[in-house]
Protein backbone atom coordinates (compact mmCIF):
# COMPACT_ATOMS: atom_id res chain seq x y z
CA UNK A 1 0.00 0.00 0.00
CA UNK A 2 1.44 3.43 -0.73
CA UNK A 3 0.96 6.80 1.42
CA UNK A 4 -1.41 9.09 -0.30
CA UNK A 5 -0.30 12.31 -1.70
CA UNK A 6 0.05 15.18 0.72
CA UNK A 7 -0.90 18.40 -1.24
CA UNK A 8 -0.14 21.98 -0.05
CA UNK A 9 -2.12 24.29 -1.28
CA UNK A 10 -0.92 28.08 -1.06
CA UNK A 11 -2.01 30.60 0.54
CA UNK A 12 -4.21 33.31 -1.38
CA UNK A 13 -3.02 36.37 -1.59
CA UNK A 14 -5.22 39.19 -0.97
CA UNK A 15 -5.40 41.59 -4.01
CA UNK A 16 -4.64 45.49 -3.70
CA UNK A 17 -3.74 48.11 -5.89
CA UNK A 18 -0.13 48.61 -6.43
CA UNK A 19 1.67 50.56 -3.76
CA UNK A 20 4.20 52.18 -6.13
CA UNK A 21 2.33 52.54 -9.76
CA UNK A 22 1.61 50.60 -12.14
CA UNK A 23 4.17 47.51 -13.41
CA UNK A 24 3.91 49.16 -16.66
CA UNK A 25 4.73 52.83 -17.81
CA UNK A 26 7.69 54.06 -18.19
CA UNK A 27 9.38 51.73 -16.66
CA UNK A 28 8.05 48.86 -17.98
CA UNK A 29 8.86 49.64 -21.63
CA UNK A 30 11.77 51.54 -22.62
CA UNK A 31 12.21 55.12 -22.83
CA UNK A 32 13.10 54.39 -26.34
CA UNK A 33 9.72 52.80 -27.20
CA UNK A 34 7.60 55.51 -25.36
CA UNK A 35 9.53 57.89 -28.23
CA UNK A 36 8.95 55.79 -30.96
CA UNK A 37 5.63 55.45 -30.37
CA UNK A 38 4.77 59.22 -29.54
CA UNK A 39 6.72 60.14 -33.52
CA UNK A 40 4.56 57.19 -34.97
CA UNK A 41 1.85 58.77 -33.54
CA UNK A 42 2.99 62.54 -34.28
CA UNK A 43 3.29 61.68 -37.80
CA UNK A 44 -0.04 59.69 -37.94
CA UNK A 45 -1.81 62.51 -36.69
CA UNK A 46 -0.72 64.95 -38.74
CA UNK A 47 -1.39 62.76 -42.05
CA UNK A 48 -4.96 61.90 -40.87
CA UNK A 49 -5.42 66.15 -40.42
CA UNK A 50 -4.02 66.81 -43.73
CA UNK A 51 -6.25 64.51 -44.79
CA UNK A 52 -9.30 66.07 -43.65
CA UNK A 53 -9.67 63.62 -40.46
CA UNK A 54 -9.92 66.18 -38.14
CA UNK A 55 -11.44 64.72 -35.27
CA UNK A 56 -9.54 61.35 -35.78
CA UNK A 57 -6.16 63.33 -36.22
CA UNK A 58 -7.17 64.65 -33.19
CA UNK A 59 -7.41 61.77 -31.25
CA UNK A 60 -4.28 60.66 -32.37
CA UNK A 61 -2.72 63.52 -31.15
CA UNK A 62 -3.77 63.42 -27.79
CA UNK A 63 -2.41 59.89 -27.65
CA UNK A 64 1.28 60.78 -28.66
CA UNK A 65 0.96 63.38 -25.93
CA UNK A 66 -0.11 60.34 -23.48
CA UNK A 67 2.67 58.60 -24.80
CA UNK A 68 4.90 61.30 -24.65
CA UNK A 69 3.80 62.21 -20.85
CA UNK A 70 5.71 58.57 -20.56
CA UNK A 71 9.20 60.27 -21.40
CA UNK A 72 9.11 62.56 -18.31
Amino acid sequence: MSAPAVTREEPEQPTRPPGAGWELGAAGLGKVSWAALAVLLIVIGIVLLLAGYVGYGAMILVLAAAAGVNLI
